[in-house]
């Protein structure tokens, strides 16, 4: 993969967690680090995972072992959904680097779950992805996200916001004045759900 991005003219490239196995310990994060430097053509970074099991291994973590830690709010891989708004106080209010934030709220996500299964069966229809995990799914846990860091000063980036309701949460300031930012996928920028239709 690094020898694709190279030829790309992608020079550097940061894991995310969410891996099989989950980097959610510092023996998973070493090993890919030993991988990446016996074998990388590229420079290279990892993200560490979040989850309601490993709080007090982010809480002591070296911000200088990881490129950030990246946290599922919502809709989640394998055991890494952080949704426990206790766990993700004490979150939000003890690591020491860039949090990495997947939004997207899971009881929202349910719901709609459950109207399409009622409408469709265990087959729902690809297209239905978006009405799932609709604007208000993304926007709940943006804002639940934001409030966090800004009641305690985390430094945030939410990742790959999926509707302009969202962008209303983030403050169009320098960048070196901004502790909560957010970007968007590009293939957000080209294809949305009249593109099923």
């Amino acid at each position: 993969e690094s020898m694709a991005a190279a030829i790309g003219g992608i020079t550097s490239v940061m894991d995310m967690p969410h891996t099989n196995p989950p980097t959610l310990d510092l023996a998973a994060l070493q090993l890919k680090k030993n991988i990446a430097a016996a074998h990388s053509t590229t420079n290279y970074a990892f993200h560490f995972g979040g989850s309601a099991d490993n709080l007090s291994v982010i809480e002591n973590l070296d911000p200088k072992l990881v490129s950030g830690v990246k946290v599922f709010m919502g809709a989640s891989t394998g055991n890494m959904l952080v949704d426990d708004p206790k766990i993700l106080e004490r979150l939000f209010a003890n690591v020491p680097t860039i949090l990495l934030t997947h939004c997207e709220s899971t009881p929202r996500i349910k719901q709609r779950e459950a109207f399409y299964r009622n409408r469709y069966g265990e087959d729902i229809p690809a297209s239905m992805h978006p009405q799932i995990r609709d604007v208000q799914a993304c926007f709940e846990s943006s804002q639940l996200a934001v409030t966090l860091a800004q009641k305690y000063a985390t430094q945030l980036h939410v990742l790959h916001i999926t509707s302009a309701k969202e962008l209303a949460l983030f403050q169009n300031v320098p960048l070196n004045q901004k502790h909560i930012s957010a970007e968007v996928c590009i293939h957000h920028l080209s294809f949305d759900e009249s593109d099923y239709e």
